[in-house]
């Protein structure tokens, strides 16, 4: 039976994204649609290249394709990861407010992995966030914004390193393991204090965003500074944030600290897309019993309580730390021990939360901009 356009995409509504619960032709996923007689081939483009709903569409395309009577079917799974707007872009915009596109013109969100204090794991988080991401199959960015305690050179095996200028007198950030680098480190003697005040940091991260050729990626993952101060008021200002993923340990004094963390967020109306919880126990090696060597960890319901979500619990174990001092992410070093996996679990979710957020986002900014407009007229 010889198929035509209308059936085929009647039938191809019928498929919905389970998180933007809209169909696919409606969200614009489906893409050069060729049929011939009861032959059809198409392109799926999906919201994420780490989207971990992959198969079940992919499934449920071909389902509803030989539903429709279709004998043959190609498809290709392709991903575009959508700008993601501010969650400021739905009313109007202020004098001198700049977005994303005008910064970093060739990135599409920006992700920030924050802590209220030092000494969880955030770097490492950031670091491996990142490199899941590009393993998933994003284009991915470093950002070291922790401009005192600089650690990524360090944890990407490029300590000593120094970027160069290219031909637009850009800065050309480094190149590892898949991802596009950026910190003060390689600005910096290894002895070197950074002994500035808030105004100095806030433009250094300014350089670090309009002064780089980050080129064109999906994700830009920022590595924040611990505590709540300059540089996270600054990058809430500079840049439209996707979200934040928030990292604690499992003490209770370690969640206080995150309580004025998500508290910040809140004021410069950035979404937090969840807890990692690290060092959240230690295996034993040899009896494989897990240590609770913090204390019975609460951070469940901390997040219960916040309506927060917890992205994935890291235990410690005796490689993560020894890989990074040897400038190997756990994820690179091991990628298939237990801590690589939930890495790339957390990537999914991640980018997952970020696709929802940039949907809802756009489907709000029309809204509000009538509404302003009705408003004015």
């Amino acid at each position: 039976m010889a198929l035509d356009e209308q059936t085929v995409l009647s039938a191809l509504r019928t498929v919905h994204d389970p998180d933007l619960r809209q169909d696919l032709v409606t969200l614009g996923m489906i893409r050069d649609l060729a049929i011939d007689g009861d032959r059809v081939s198409l392109r799926v483009v999906l919201t994420t290249p780490a989207c971990p709903l992959k198969d079940k569409i992919r499934g449920d395309v071909e389902a509803a394709l030989e539903g429709a009577g279709a004998q043959a079917i190609a498809i290709t799974m392709d991903a575009e990861v959508r700008r993601a707007p501010s969650a400021q872009a739905a009313g109007p915009r202020g004098p001198g407010a700049v977005t994303q596109g005008e910064r970093m013109p060739g990135v599409r969100a920006v992700i920030a992995v924050a802590a209220g204090k030092g000494g969880v794991g955030k770097s490492t988080v950031a670091t491996n966030l990142a490199v899941a991401l590009s393993k998933l199959g994003a284009r991915v960015g470093l950002l070291d914004a922790d401009i005192y305690g600089p650690s990524i050179p360090i944890m990407l095996g490029l300590k000593g390193a120094r970027p160069s200028m290219n031909a637009e007198e850009k800065i050309a950030p480094l190149q590892r393991y898949g991802l596009a680098v950026m910190s003060m480190g390689f600005m910096l003697r290894e002895d070197q204090a950074v002994a500035w005040r808030g105004p100095m940091l806030g433009k250094a991260l300014q350089q670090f965003i309009e002064d780089v050729d980050w080129g064109e990626l999906d994700y830009v993952i920022v590595d924040m500074p611990p505590g709540t101060g300059d540089v996270q008021l600054s990058l809430a200002q500079l840049l439209p944030v996707a979200g934040c993923v928030v990292v604690t340990t499992p003490q209770d004094v370690a969640f206080a600290d995150v309580k004025r963390a998500i508290a910040q967020l809140e004021l410069t109306k950035t979404e937090v897309l969840g807890l990692v919880e690290n060092m959240a126990g230690f295996v034993c090696g040899h009896c494989g019993t897990e240590h609770a060597i913090f204390g019975e960890s609460r951070i469940a319901q901390h997040a219960a309580a916040m309506e927060l979500e917890i992205l994935g619990r890291l235990p410690l174990d005796g490689v993560t730390a020894i890989a990074a001092d040897q400038g190997e992410p756990i994820t690179v070093a091991a990628p298939d021990s237990a801590a690589a996996k939930t890495y790339r679990e957390i990537a999914q979710a991640v980018a997952r939360k970020v696709a929802i957020i940039t949907h809802e986002r756009s489907q709000a900014a029309p809204k509000f901009q009538a509404f302003f407009a009705h408003k004015g007229s």
